[in-house]
């Protein structure tokens, strides 16, 4: 726990080349395709705490969409900061790996949701599975290439990461992907369970039952992977976690599952973790980063999106030490929220905007990343 701002996510662009099936844009309410400006960029970066380690470019869009993205992770990476960033693939060129490796990128993500063709190209429409991966063959070949420090700013190996959205339609995939991770040498897998934000994804979810079980096995292999909980009872589940752990389902049985994971637990607020829209608004978190809809228990529910304030009128120093930013993360802290995500259901979890315990917006008492559930490279 720490209230020093020590990670700090950019958003370079809300557009994006591809059209997922399950993507949290397709809920989106009122929002805006844009790219963020090198000057409001250059504004987030200066006025920075000099506690910030790490700065990742992600967010909701592709970031490579903007043309500016070579020269912000220079820029990030010239005042110290370790630097990441996550793409769909589709744009990964080797030009472009160059180009990220030239200016100093430290880990490249590679989301990445199925290893067989035409269901790859189903969940992810207007992608091509082979020249995605392709593009990871590429970059892998060209960060071994070089070498740990090629760069001046490097002080390690660049890393690859693999981001992993399980569904009921793709989770027997799980040890195919642990399978292409250590064929490509990936550093880090994370996966996470799909948000329920339309009829689509809530029909995938495979948490539905237990919100209260975490698979707690040791993963052998290469690759530090991150596994969300899941539904344990699921055919599906069982065959995926069984073939990423390599054992036989007569095996996956008879094994040990635990509960032991963190509930009521927000890891932007205790890991010092910030989010700047690409229209330089600050926001705590990924879920109230845009507006947009998702499901609880097959209830609808509107998350709004919340900001404490805009690089390009204040400093984001400024913006962190605000008094009703402090408030809310002591208040996050503690996690005194109603528990909606356990409840039977009342008005109050239509919308995050107040709860039964009195709580104004935002309230996070329906989160699902405060729940394990989701979760963020």
């Amino acid at each position: 726990m720490t209230d020093k701002l020590l990670k700090l996510y950019i958003e370079p662009s809300s557009r994006c080349n591809l059209a997922c099936k399950m993507c949290f844009r397709n809920s989106w309410i009122g929002e805006s395709l844009s790219d963020m400006e090198m000057s409001l960029f250059k504004k987030a970066i200066d006025s920075m705490p000099n506690s910030v380690e790490d700065v990742f470019f992600g967010g909701m869009g592709e970031p490579l969409m903007n043309g500016d993205i070579f020269e912000m992770v220079e820029y990030a990476a010239n005042r110290g900061a370790r630097t990441s960033l996550l793409t769909n693939g589709t744009m990964l060129t080797d030009e472009v790996s160059r180009n990220l490796l030239d200016r100093g990128l430290d880990k490249l993500w590679v989301s990445i949701d199925s290893f067989d063709e035409d269901e790859y190209e189903s969940i992810r429409k207007n992608s091509n599975f082979g020249l995605v991966r392709s593009n990871i063959e590429g970059f892998n070949s060209e960060r071994i290439r070089r070498g740990a420090f090629e760069h001046p700013n490097k002080k390690s190996p660049v890393e690859l990461g693999l981001t992993f959205v399980a569904m009921k339609s793709n989770v027997a995939q799980l040890g195919r992907l642990k399978r292409f991770a250590d064929e490509y040498g990936v550093n880090e897998i994370n996966i996470s369970n799909v948000s329920p934000t339309d009829f689509f994804s809530q029909s995938e979810t495979l948490f539905s039952r237990v919100l209260n079980l975490e698979l707690d096995y040791k993963i052998s292999g290469n690759s530090k992977i991150s596994l969300p909980a899941m539904d344990g009872s699921l055919g599906c589940v069982k065959e995926g976690i069984a073939s990423l752990l390599g054992i036989s389902l007569d095996e996956y049985d008879t094994g040990s599952r635990t509960a032991e994971r963190r509930l009521r637990y927000c890891r932007f607020i205790n890991d010092g973790i910030a989010f700047v829209r690409q229209d330089g608004e600050v926001s705590p978190c990924m879920a109230l980063l845009h507006s947009g809809r998702t499901y609880i228990r097959d209830k609808q529910r509107t998350v709004n999106h919340h900001s404490f304030g805009n690089v390009g009128l204040q400093g984001l120093s400024e913006i962190w030490g605000s008094e009703e930013y402090a408030a809310f993360r002591a208040r996050v802290l503690e996690f005194d929220f109603s528990p909606c995500v356990q409840c039977g259901g009342c008005d109050f979890r239509d919308e995050n905007l107040a709860d039964c315990y009195g709580n104004v917006k935002p309230t996070c008492g329906a989160c699902l990343w405060s729940e394990d559930v989701l979760s963020c490279p």
